[in-house]
């Protein structure tokens, strides 16, 4: 969750273990030669992942969350009768990390299969074809695609799935060493390249702008490149029984979580000059006034943010914060009072509709949902005018008119309008980041930093965009922890 977005709320501590809280706690530990304490910021699936880890293996760990819930943008909201995601609505079947945690915690039979999900892509003009999320031989019967990309389509499918056992999925800069040029192109030039340019039209456009809000000229094609191997061939993709905040409530439940804590600094102390303690550690700052000490910390925050809570960062720190962008995601989400068939569409770039994504959801008691809903997911260049007219909390003024012309009596059948405008929805892997991003990974695992010991960092910024991505990160931030507490 943002850890600079919310006021200071409630300091609330959802499971109390022994933890290091303030310096005399830190002074008592290191009396009796305790074990290594860590502090991470950020209750997303990265750092309750970096938490859970480190307290399997021994650690006192307190989790510091600026929200008043955890899970950041894999959670479950609700407004009046309206119930809706945080930010990931999906989890793709090859998260290895995402699917060890899981199992240890009993939670895969709450893994819900969704086979073969469907869009119906709306053209200009309003031609139409089906895209599949996960592509097949069906995929090669889209409207429109000349003779050529169609050949070219087969043997670039081909040439995906002989790669998938040399890239992970939940690892971008995986792709470096089998094919370096995907860090260096965009995504649109990549498609274009390989299959061609109807096929990045009809196909591989709507989807990222639907699902990820991104234009593909605006990313290299390491998503692409790491995630398209393991989907070919594939047709099954997964919700979460209970909510997608389900994994991180079962993880915050075995660990102190301190929820209402927003963080205002983390400063690296000399503990045997500053609080007359023994070895290098961490002063945790709250903006309540309390301070944490610890010997370890992870930051788990969107990296953005990041920038602003580490005190005095080392050079290689500050240049990796200084590269992280994000897009925005503008959702609203309406409450129907009249029943709707299940759809969904995708818009073609280039309609005159500011919605790339329009979903109706049944009504659903049982699951949740006590009304019928439509989803409404701005393009991003509807996201773009919002912010640009000052409407992330109204973006229902953008889409109303739409509506009003695809839906007869749309006005006297809304019972509900919550807008969802989410500032940082997914980093912005641009061209040249795997690299950058993959030298700061060699540059926080080295042995050197046990010496030093700075601030760890793990989340979807620093591995892959999906969730699945982010735990991964938080697993591989927990080794670099355990390497240094071993010193």
């Amino acid at each position: 969750m943002n850890q600079a977005d919310f006021p200071a709320g409630t300091d609330r501590t959802l499971k109390r273990d022994p933890a290091v809280r303030g310096e005399a706690d830190a002074r008592a530990q290191a009396a009796r030669g305790g074990v290594a304490s860590a502090v991470v910021v950020g209750a997303g699936i990265a750092g309750l992942t970096t938490a859970y880890r480190l307290h399997e293996a021994g650690l006192r760990v307190t989790v510091l969350e600026a929200g008043e819930v955890v899970g950041g943008r894999m959670g479950d909201r609700r407004v009046g009768e309206i119930a809706f995601n945080s930010g990931a609505r999906l989890v793709y079947p090859f998260g290895s990390a995402f699917n060890r945690l899981t199992s240890q915690l009993a939670m895969t039979d709450r893994l819900v299969p969704l086979r073969r999900l469907t869009a119906d892509c709306i053209g200009t003009g309003g031609s139409r074809h089906t895209i599949e999320l996960m592509p097949s031989a069906r995929s090669l019967a889209t409207p429109g695609l000349p003779l050529g990309e169609r050949a070219a389509m087969v043997g670039h499918a081909l040439r995906m799935r002989l790669s998938r056992e040399r890239v992970d999925p939940d690892w971008a800069m995986s792709a470096l060493a089998d094919d370096p040029a995907a860090d260096q192109q965009t995504l649109a030039d990549y498609v274009r390249r390989a299959v061609g340019p109807q096929a990045l039209a009809s196909m591989v456009e709507p989807v990222f702008r639907s699902t990820r809000s991104f234009n593909p000229e605006t990313l290299s094609a390491l998503f692409y490149r790491t995630t398209v191997p393991h989907l070919i061939g594939e047709d099954t993709v997964y919700t979460l029984k209970g909510g997608m905040g389900s994994v991180c409530q079962a993880l915050a439940a075995r660990l102190e979580v301190r929820t209402g804590a927003r963080v205002a600094s983390i400063a690296r102390v000399n503990r045997g000059s500053a609080a007359a303690l023994p070895d290098a550690g961490f002063a945790v700052a709250l903006a309540g006034g309390e301070t944490l000490f610890a010997d370890h910390v992870v930051c788990a925050t969107e990296g953005s943010l990041a920038a602003a809570l580490v005190q005095d960062p080392l050079p290689d720190e500050r240049q990796m914060l200084a590269a992280v962008r994000y897009n925005a995601l503008g959702v609203v989400h309406y409450g129907f009072a009249q029943p709707l068939p299940a759809l969904m569409h995708f818009a073609a770039r280039g309609s005159n509709s500011r919605i790339s994504t329009y979903q109706q959801l049944p009504a659903a008691p049982a699951n949740g949902r006590p009304v019928t809903q439509i989803y409404c997911q701005l393009t991003p260049e509807a996201a773009e005018e919002a912010e640009r007219n000052g409407l992330t909390e109204a973006l229902d003024v953008l889409l109303r008119d739409e509506l009003r012309a695809r839906i007869p009596d749309f006005d006297r059948h809304v019972t509900a309008v919550v807008n969802q405008w989410i500032p940082r929805k997914l980093p912005v892997f641009g061209l040249g980041y795997g690299a950058r991003l993959q030298s700061f990974w060699r540059w926080q695992a080295s042995p050197d930093r046990r010496r030093d010991r700075p601030v760890v960092y793990c989340g979807d910024w620093t591995a892959q965009a999906l969730l699945t991505g982010a735990c991964a990160s938080g697993e591989r931030a927990a080794q670099i922890v355990l390497s240094r507490a071993q010193n």
